[in-house]
């Protein structure tokens, strides 16, 4: 049986006034997406349609100032297993670090080693080694249960402005090549 296409899947975390970004696909046939409203030192929290991952059904853009609150109506997007969701930050300061119930709440939905390396970072070296970092939450939407496994979720973290997070996924259609769409830990290209 030959695999269905997929589709690029590139999310890129910025260290300097830059928006983040997430892009569908690669080429002339790619969609390209940002925050309409990109801000320094923030959060863009961007859900795509599961079913046609190329909209963008809602986005909200969190000031890293507001580092321990889960944003008001996010969750609502999250727990939707029709969305496919990705954090990602904007030139996020040492001091903004996720904590409290915005740390639970990104481990909730799958953040682990690359948010606790940030948090080590920002605890032992503080802001004055690297007073910035990138962050990269993606992963599909739906209910957290403890009692199931939860679906997947992928991160990536940087504090180096040479090598900024960049995450490098696919999104693979059902196998009758149509939708619903899920993330896939696989380039895009692959040797036939």
């Amino acid at each position: 049986m030959n695999m269905p296409n997929m589709l690029a899947y590139t999310i890129s975390s910025t260290l300097y006034a830059a928006p983040p970004t997430l892009c569908v696909g690669y080429g002339k046939n790619a969609t390209w997406m940002k925050p309409d409203s990109p801000q320094d030192d923030s959060y863009w929290f961007v859900f795509l349609d599961a079913k046609n991952p190329r909209v963008k059904v809602k986005e909200f853009v969190v000031p890293g100032n507001n580092h321990t609150a889960i944003p008001p109506g996010v969750d609502t997007y999250m727990n939707d297993p029709d969305y496919i969701f990705a954090i990602a930050t904007q030139n996020l300061s040492t001091l903004h670090v996720p904590q409290g119930d915005l740390y639970d709440f990104f481990v909730k939905y799958g953040a682990s080693r690359a948010l606790q390396r940030l948090e080590q970072i920002s605890t032992v070296l503080s802001c004055g080694t690297y007073s910035h970092m990138a962050y990269i939450l993606t992963g599909q939407g739906g209910p957290r249960d403890p009692k199931l496994p939860p679906p997947i979720s992928y991160e990536l973290s940087s504090t180096s402005t040479s090598s900024p997070a960049l995450m490098l996924m696919s999104l693979m259609p059902m196998p009758n090549g149509g939708p619903p769409y899920s993330i896939c830990d696989s380039y895009t290209f692959y040797i036939r």
